[in-house]
């Protein structure tokens, strides 16, 4: 795995775009899978994850050490995270200043869309967001990686910078606290799909 990302790496640098769409399709569930736990929205979590491969792209060569290219990948998506999260606080604050009939009139708004464009996809992620806010943040993060992410402890475990061995205990516990359930959301879970035409879509804007 270490090894691919460096050659890939190189190949991109040296001009090869198509190495690093193969890198994209590689690490696109895995970082999107991040990226959903820490802000909570599936889509909006599909924008943040193309900006962080943007981000990586334009920053690659600065990249001193190509076989944690993972690792660096999840630290620039957490980053975006928390730029989103800060400038969400600050849209939240200004509220504040919005009269209740405008903030009754959006709400209602938003309400009719969301009902008129519930999938059975979406249905089935709220269900599975109730479940999984029964664990912890990291035992969520974990188990999304495996299912959703499609990653061995191994790769969990260099991608986020934490022991294969906690990794495990993290998987453990989370499949522990959701008892019954955890079959559910581990079928549930593998099945989710990001746009199909996510790499695509982050190419055209490198």
């Amino acid at each position: 795995m270490k090894n691919d990302d460096v050659e890939l790496i190189q190949r991109v640098l040296a001009g090869d775009e198509n190495a690093f769409s193969t890198l994209v399709r590689k690490y696109q569930k895995p970082v999107h899978g991040l990226v959903w736990r820490k802000v909570g929205d599936f889509h909006i979590a599909e924008e943040i994850t193309q900006d962080a491969f943007l981000k990586a792209y334009k920053e690659l060569a600065t990249l001193k050490k190509p076989h944690r290219f993972a690792r660096w990948l999840s630290v620039i998506a957490t980053r975006g995270c928390i730029a989103w999260l800060r400038k969400k606080r600050l849209a939240t604050q200004s509220l504040e200043h919005t009269s209740h009939a405008q903030l009754e009139q959006a709400t209602y708004s938003g309400y009719v869309i969301q009902e008129n464009e519930q999938m059975t996809a979406e249905a089935q992620r709220e269900v599975v967001e109730k479940l999984l806010s029964k664990l912890r943040e990291n035992e969520r993060t974990v188990i999304t990686l495996h299912y959703f992410g499609e990653m061995t402890h191994e790769e969990i475990s260099e991608f986020l910078g934490t022991s294969v061995g906690t990794i495990k205990s993290r998987l453990r516990r989370a499949q522990q606290r959701l008892k019954r359930e955890a079959p559910m959301v581990r079928e549930a879970l593998s099945g989710f799909q990001i746009a199909p035409n996510f790499t695509e879509n982050v190419m055209r804007e490198v």
